[in-house]
């Protein structure tokens, strides 16, 4: 015999989860759905490999709690976009965006406005000591 124990909690999980997978998702990892965005560049710099500057990058929305990870593929040929953010950075229960990127230059070269510099990866939390 088995037994199959519900509570309204986790009938409203089971909704949240839902709600979240009928949205753009774009990959899971388990049970665990996240989304992927591209950081294109906002302006043309020139590297010398070594380099490591900051590069302006199309505003990117982060929702709030999410957790951000850089893609560890290289998606540029000049280098390696090693971290993303914006002038004030916000707590993770709040909605942020990136604007400006750093870059990391493995060889000379240029990265031109609309280049492809990376990826950032979103994964949802649910806090639970905030």
């Amino acid at each position: 015999m088995s037994v199959r124990i519900t509570n309204r909690l986790g009938k409203e999980r089971k909704r949240e989860l839902a709600e979240y997978e009928a949205s753009m998702v774009d990959f899971k990892i388990g049970t665990i759905s996240g989304n992927l965005k591209a950081l294109i560049a906002d302006e043309k710099l020139e590297f010398k490999a070594g380099d490591i500057k900051p590069i302006k990058i199309k505003k990117v929305n982060l929702p709030a709690n999410h957790i951000c990870y850089m893609c560890a593929y290289a998606t540029n040929q000049v280098g390696h976009t090693i971290a993303a953010g914006e002038e004030t950075p916000l707590p993770i229960s709040m909605d942020r965006h990136a604007d400006h990127a750093a870059f990391a230059a493995a060889q000379d070269g240029t990265v031109e406005k609309n280049d492809l510099i990376g990826v950032v990866i979103l994964l949802p939390v649910h806090p639970t000591h905030l």
